[in-house]
Order: structure tokens, then C-alpha cells, then sequence
């Protein structure tokens, strides 16, 4: 049995690709984007969340912290990292849901049963699903069977990425994927490193790659500051 690990599936997206999709979000990316709009997908290890605008600062959380990860901080509750083990006892203190824990194993089987549900919005607005995160790269493994899993069953599949991997795992799932969703960043080798921490020369390979295997072209739109191209694949 194949595991992987993500952080959501949004239902009834209408941003993440073609028509109407579910977008199932993988947890963990090697890139540190600044302008990141899913930083709760970064790590590769379950988080605990919180917003800010919901606390009451009535002191639940530090009081219930088994680790004393939670300082209280000129009446804010501050959490140390580095101590914290995402035990959840936080969560379950808050009276106003405040916190959240994000990140959970899950099986191909458990991810498909969410994505057949909306099969029907598929059908009537050639749709299906997109895999993003974080990097759904990173769990490759995971990702390819869950694209063979839609295959099977012939649902639309997308892949939304940074193109930060191996060329080698683009190449296993290229047969499998009908749309691919590129974030390109930036050409530039030293401002790439700068807002993302990672090299570019593996991102422009991969997106010769994808270009060379593209059937009918491409579309694009700005995504600042980089732009995110859209194959159909073969």
C-alpha cells in the first residue's frame, strides 16, 4: 500500500487548472519561495497552525503544552519551533480554534474516494484533478500512483509544480499526466537562488523536457513575479 503525505484536498476548485478539479495538496517542498501562498505545505512533517485574528490570548495553549513550547510573550502566545512535536494537545485547549494541525498520511485509496465524489463536475466542465502542495514532486512514488490510479478510471489529471526534481520522475509520469501546471520563478540562476534557495538549471531542463513533450502548445498567465505555463500534455 502506497502512503504519502499531504496538507488539504479542496473540492470544486476553478484556479488550479481546467474547468472544475480537486486540488489534493502534497505537504513538503524543497523550495523556500519568498512569496510563498501555501507556507503550511513547505515542511515535510505535520505542523500545528494558528491564526492570530482568533485568539483570545486567555492562555490555553502554554498552560496545556506537555513540551513548554508555548511562551507566553507580552501576552501573546509564541511558539518555539524547535521544542514543539506537534503533539496537538494545543488544539485541543483552545476554546476559539485558534490552531490546527496540518499534515496527515493518507493512502491512494483514501485520496481517490474524495476525488471520484465530484466525478459529475468533471464530466460537465472537462475537469479532474490537480495534484500541487508544497511540491507533489517530492513524493513521486506517491504521486505516480495516485496518476495511475485516475488513469484506471480515465479522470483528467494535472500536476502543479515548481519543476525543482529529478528529471527522472518527470519522465516516469510523463504518459500519465494530461496537463501540466509549470511555475517557473525566474531564468535568472542568481535571483532564482535568492527567492527560492534552490538552482535553476534543473527547472529550465525540466521545462525543455515538458516543452519537447507537449502535444498542442501551451497557455500561460503572469504569476508575479515568475510565470506558470500550462502544457497539455500528449
Amino acid at each position: 500500500m502506497t502512503f504519502g503525505f499531504i496538507f488539504d484536498i479542496r473540492r470544486y476548485s476553478i484556479h488550479d487548472g481546467p474547468g472544475i478539479r480537486t486540488a489534493v495538496f502534497f505537504k513538503g517542498c524543497p523550495a523556500r519561495c519568498l512569496w510563498c501562498h501555501n507556507p503550511e505545505g513547505q515542511e515535510f512533517a505535520r505542523e500545528i497552525m494558528f491564526w492570530q485574528k482568533r485568539c483570545s490570548r486567555c492562555g490555553a495553549c502554554y498552560k496545556a503544552c506537555p513540551s513548554e513550547a508555548i511562551l507566553n510573550v507580552h501576552g501573546y502566545p509564541v511558539v518555539l519551533r524547535e521544542v514543539c512535536s506537534a503533539c496537538g494537545e494545543c488544539v485541543e485547549a483552545c476554546p476559539f480554534s485558534a490552531r490546527a494541525p496540518v499534515g496527515r498520511d493518507v493512502t491512494v485509496d483514501q485520496v481517490m474516494q474524495e476525488i471520484e465524489r465530484d466525478r459529475v463536475f468533471y464530466d460537465e466542465s472537462s475537469g479532474g484533478v490537480t495534484f500541487s502542495g508544497g511540491e507533489p514532486l517530492a513524493q513521486p512514488e506517491f504521486l505516480e500512483a495516485l496518476l495511475a490510479a485516475c488513469r484506471a478510471v480515465d479522470i483528467d489529471t494535472a500536476v502543479d509544480t515548481s519543476g525543482i526534481a529529478e528529471q527522472k520522475h518527470i519522465q516516469r509520469i510523463l504518459p500519465l499526466v494530461d496537463v501540466w501546471l509549470y511555475d517557473l520563478k525566474t531564468v535568472d540562476p542568481v535571483r532564482h537562488m535568492e527567492v527560492t534557495g534552490c538552482v535553476v538549471d534543473p527547472v529550465l531542463a525540466n521545462l525543455g523536457l515538458l516543452t519537447d513533450n507537449a502535444a498542442t502548445g501551451y497557455l500561460a498567465h503572469s504569476h508575479n513575479p515568475g510565470s506558470e505555463y500550462g502544457y497539455r500534455g500528449p
